[in-house]
Order: structure tokens, then sequence, then C-alpha cells
């Protein structure tokens, strides 16, 4: 049988961190964050995950790792790392969406989305949990995922205004993962809407693909954030008792820490989080910056606010 899984895509800073959290509250959900981080900094670097304990050394994940390769010392973490340079890139794309199911970019896709496959699948026997949670945003693995693996993928498209994105991609956040104080990184304004477009049209067009697949405005999330969770957990398949939905409320949610990885500083908040509209580029955001990021990223942002 196929792990369920719930890929979280989306461009950064788009609240797909918050979807993630919401999700994980829930009895039948188990959500690991970011696993394409392990690869790079959580394993290699020592990071750490949620629960404060180094991801290596959690007892959460350390039985994933025991159970999907038989330890994560058996994991050869440098052809890893080749094998996600070698397709999980933006210039991969327009090869993996093709579908062909033979060929030197769908041989490496299918043997990177496999390592994914075999977390997925230990997380789920370790939580007892029915779907898995991944938050990895990226375009690439979910193409990986969702055409090149043995996965029940659905695919969750995660969008917001582009210009909030692009000042939010301004501001240097520490990650809250990082035990050397490392940061999320920054980009311009050009840049992000450049990267606001690729990601978005590429997950789009994977749900042509036949990948299963629903749209999610952040705005939307905040405004409605019980009535989407419902609908999210309606399109994962599950059926949650109403108790279980307790810890949510319309500006409010109560959260445990779980066992995710990545660096938002919003994946460590525990207890009762405020849920509020981050528009903070209406004032914030240039008004030269907000002019180009509008005109670029146009015909989608126009679209997408309807969503």
């Amino acid at each position: 049988m196929h792990p369920r899984v719930i890929f979280v895509g989306g461009v950064s800073r788009s609240g797909t961190t918050l979807l993630h959290r919401l999700l994980g509250q829930l009895p039948e959900v188990v959500s690991l964050g970011e696993v394409c981080n392990l690869w790079g900094t959580g394993l290699r670097n020592g990071d750490l995950c949620t629960c404060g304990d180094l991801i290596a050394s959690c007892v959460f994940w350390k039985e994933i790792g025991d159970r999907a390769f038989g330890g994560w010392d058996a994991v050869d973490l440098q052809e890893m790392r080749r094998l996600r340079g070698s397709i999980d890139r933006i210039r991969f794309l327009p090869a993996l969406l093709q579908g062909k199911r033979s060929g030197a970019v769908q041989t490496t896709a299918a043997a990177y989305a496999s390592y994914y496959t075999k977390i997925y699948t230990a997380a789920l026997e370790v939580s007892g949990a029915q779907v898995v949670v991944d938050s990895s945003k990226r375009a690439p693995l979910a193409c990986c995922l969702g055409m090149y693996a043995d996965v029940d993928l659905r695919l969750v498209h995660v969008v917001r205004d582009s210009r909030g994105v692009a000042y939010s991609c301004t501001k240097n956040v520490v990650r809250v993962d990082s035990v050397r104080g490392a940061t999320l990184g920054t980009a311009s304004p050009a840049d992000t809407s450049i990267n606001w477009i690729v990601q978005n049209l590429a997950l789009e067009i994977l749900s042509r693909k036949g990948v299963s697949t629903r749209m999610l405005a952040y705005e939307r999330l905040i405004d409605d954030p019980v009535g989407v969770l419902r609908e999210v957990i309606s399109f994962a398949g599950l059926s949650v008792d109403e108790s279980a939905m307790r810890f949510l409320s319309d500006d409010h949610a109560v959260l445990d820490a779980g066992h995710s990885i990545g660096g938002n500083p919003m994946r460590a908040q525990t207890g009762r989080v405020s849920l509020r509209l981050d528009d903070a580029w209406r004032t914030h955001l240039p008004r030269t910056d907000r002019l180009l990021v509008s005109a670029l990223t146009y015909p989608l942002l126009r679209r997408y606010s309807r969503s």
C-alpha cells in the first residue's frame, strides 16, 4: 500500500509552515516539516528537531532512520546530495513535467523520490498516523513525488500575494533549527517575482498532469482557518472527529511541539499562537518594488486573488 502524503507546495514565505503546523495537530496526521532539509543541513550540520533534540538523536527521527534505512549512518549523504543537485532544481522542471517513464532525468527522479517514500512509510509506521505531511514546498520535488514515486500524493498548492512574499524575502530571518545561527537568506523583489512565477506555474502544470491538487490562498487560510482546514482534511481523504479540532479557532491555534524539521521561526512556536494576516508589505515594501513585483507577476497575481 502506497503511503498517503500531503505535500504542501508553494513559494517560501507563503504560509506553508502555518498549514503544516495546523495539520500536524490532528491525531490522524504526522507532519514532518521540510523533509528536503535532511540531506543538506539536517543530518550533515546537526540541525534541531522542533522537540529540541538534534535530528540524528531525536527518538522519533532515529526510529524513522532505523526503519527506512537501517539507521541514518547507512545513508550516503554525499550521494543523496548528488541526486538532489541532479534533479531537484528549477532547470529540470521542463524535463520532469514531460512525464516520460524512461531516460536519465526520469531514472534520477525515481531514485531521488525513493528516499522520500521510505521516510514517509517509516513515519506512518512509527506514528500510527494515516497521512504524512511534507512541507518541502519545492516544485521539482513535487514533480518527482507526483510522477515518479510510489506514493498517494495529495498536493496542496499554497499561494500568497506576490508582493507579500517579496517583502518577506527581503528580511533576513534566523533559522530556529540551526545550531550555527544560520539564516533563511534573502532575495531581491525581482528574483522573488521570477521564482514565484516559475514555482507556481510548475505546480499548476503538475495538477494538469493528473496529480491530485488543491489550491489554497494564504489569505483565505487566515480568514477562515477552521473551514479551510476541514477542506484540506476532506481533500486528504480523512474523517476527523470534531473534538480533534478544538485546538483551532477563528483567531488562534494551540500548538504542540511535534517533531518537524526546517527553519521558519513559527515551526518552533508552541501554546497559544495568534492567527492574523501578515500584510506589512502594503506599508513597508517600497513603492518602486511594489510596482515592479505587481507588473512582473500580474497575470497570475490577478488569477490567484480569486482563489
